[in-house]
């Protein structure tokens, strides 16, 4: 299998699977995020999913009955 396709592969799969979540930040705002992300050894990306994955857990957590 060639590198392009590949990647088509996976792109497809994603796309089946996954939604995007776009985001507006303001730029200052932004390098701020990644730089400090950087400086401890993770990405935005996964921050940020961390965040939701814990935002939900707690909401979950704080509204059983």
């Amino acid at each position: 299998m060639t590198e392009e396709a590949k990647y088509a592969s996976q792109q497809k799969h994603l796309r089946t699977k996954y939604v995007r979540f776009p985001l507006d930040l303001k730029p200052d705002i932004l390098e701020a995020f990644k730089a400090k992300c950087e400086s401890i050894g993770t990405t935005p990306t996964a921050e940020i999913k961390k965040f939701i994955n814990s935002f939900i857990k707690d909401k979950e957590e704080t509204h059983e009955t």
